[in-house]
């Protein structure tokens, strides 16, 4: 019996994809195909690499070292670009720092941008992880492009250097404000602070920048992680991300 596309294991890959140009395996995925899902050769999988849309391919080899997988049908082209959603944050503690990166990815965050406030709890990134949980994020939400992300950044050399979307919206926990529910926009960049929220000398130059627009998300004091998910969440009603 033929399994389902839409059940069939999904995979990223770094290589190009094309009929008849063979991608390989690295060693990580090949064991989760044969040790985990139980596939061998013969098999198909999905595979995206957010340039070339989704593709149908054949598992040639598994083994041991890796695999070699044969592209055969493209599934889904690759969407025009979508709308922008940037995400200035400042770096958690790890659980919830996973808990960041997983949802923002399944909620369609273009841009990650860890920024380095003077409440920051983590200064210290292993970037290599990160991406790695954004791939596994992207993966399994059908997504077709992978979010970039940036290198940690002082948030003043940040906001100096902002060549993205304006205003910035600053989910701001306490002082005026205007109603996120109220704004609607196609390209957006939120600012998310540290536990205990932004120092005086930062909330004041937050405040005086015009490019950056305070934000109310209620009455209630959210953690960053709920604050990130609350306003990733507007953004992809409003911009159907």
């Amino acid at each position: 019996m033929t399994e389902k596309t839409e059940t069939l294991p999904r995979l990223y890959t770094a290589a190009p994809l094309a009929a008849g140009q063979p991608v390989a395996l690295e060693t990580a995925q090949a064991h989760y195909l044969r040790t985990v899902l139980r596939r061998q050769a013969g098999d198909s999988v999905r595979l995206f690499n957010g340039r070339h849309g989704e593709w149908r391919a054949a598992i040639e080899r598994l083994d041991k070292k890796g695999g070699l997988l044969a592209p055969q049908e493209q599934l889904k082209p690759q969407p025009e670009a979508a709308a922008t959603v940037h995400l200035l944050f400042a770096p958690l503690k790890k659980n919830r720092m996973d808990i960041i990166i997983e949802k923002a990815t399944e909620l369609g965050v273009s841009d990650f941008h860890p920024v380095i406030t003077n409440r920051t709890e983590v200064r210290s990134l292993n970037m290599e992880r990160l991406q790695a949980q954004i791939i596994e994020a992207a993966e399994q939400s059908e997504r077709l492009t992978l979010p970039a992300l940036h290198p940690p950044q002082p948030l003043t050399g940040k906001i100096a250097a902002w060549q993205g979307p304006v205003p910035i919206l600053w989910a701001r926990e306490r002082g005026a404000a205007r109603h996120l529910a109220d704004i609607r926009q196609e390209n957006w960049a939120f600012l998310i602070g540290p536990v205990g929220g932004f120092d005086p000398q930062e909330d004041d130059s937050l405040s005086r920048d015009t490019r950056i627009l305070p934000v109310s998300l209620g009455a209630a004091i959210l953690r960053a992680e709920t604050a990130s998910i609350l306003c990733l969440a507007h953004a992809r009603l409003c911009a159907k991300i």
